[in-house]
């Protein structure tokens, strides 16, 4: 073997011995991700993880993370949880969009029960939402109150999954500036329950609190005294048929 043969020999085993050696030696985990520095960190969206209202996108729907949830069978708010981020973060998106005149509290139910009852259910759910929202200073004239009951499903009934999916509550921008928000109908076509005042609420509330004063009917009799009173001279004529009185002798 010559000069040149061995040499490349020894290229060779030294080129396989390092492939070799990175084989036995490889790592598979992932390289690890290089923190930001402060300066080039993203800002948060102001609505994270909810996502942002925009007249501009057209779409009338506010996103917020979270359920409101509500007593079985009832329009009474369960005020712990989820429940109240959701509330102070709707509360903070009306405070902070003066340009939205009129806002759509929606109500929808599962398909249990009857439709009616669910219909008159989900809108008394929508108006608890907005006597919240009028409790903690929003005027109650910027606010609709509106059931749909089981007729807008976003989830199959037939699961149970899809029934706790069903009953929800949305908030939706009707007016911008006074003017319907792209020309629809405010209401949506759904049953419209009035959103009182809190003046309104609290002059109801003390009317029930006054007790009821039954009222006995009673009989008006006038006092008339003792009268005597002259009976017309009639003729009395007799039945020939009776016996006449005998007269005392």
């Amino acid at each position: 073997m010559n000069r040149t043969s061995l040499g490349r020999s020894v290229a060779l085993a030294a080129t396989l011995g390092a492939l070799a050696a990175l084989v036995g030696c490889s790592d598979n985990r992932l390289p690890p991700v290089p923190v930001p520095k402060a300066e080039q960190k993203s800002q948060l969206p102001r609505w994270y993880p909810e996502k942002a209202w925009t007249a501009k996108e057209g779409q009338s729907q506010i996103y917020i993370e979270g359920k409101i949830v509500f007593e079985t069978g009832s329009a009474t708010i369960r005020k712990f949880g989820e429940t109240e981020k959701v509330l102070k973060t709707l509360l903070a998106f009306v405070n902070d969009h003066p340009e939205v005149t009129r806002l759509r509290i929606e109500g929808h139910t599962d398909d249990a029960g009857a439709e009616d009852k669910n219909q008159d259910l989900s809108a008394r759910r929508a108006l608890s939402v907005c006597n919240w929202l009028v409790d903690n200073g929003v005027s109650h004239l910027r606010l609709l109150a509106v059931g749909f009951g089981e007729t807008k499903p976003i989830a199959p009934n037939e699961l149970e999954m899809g029934r706790a999916e069903n009953r929800r509550t949305e908030f939706h921008v009707a007016e911008v500036d006074g003017k319907p928000f792209l020309g629809k109908d405010p209401t949506a076509g759904g049953m419209v329950l009035d959103v009182p005042s809190l003046e309104e609420r609290k002059a109801e509330e003390e009317a029930r609190k006054k007790p009821v004063v039954a009222v006995v009917p009673t009989l008006k009799f006038k006092p008339t005294g003792n009268e005597v009173k002259k009976v017309q001279d009639k003729q009395i004529s007799l039945d020939p048929t009776q016996k006449k009185p005998e007269q005392k002798k």
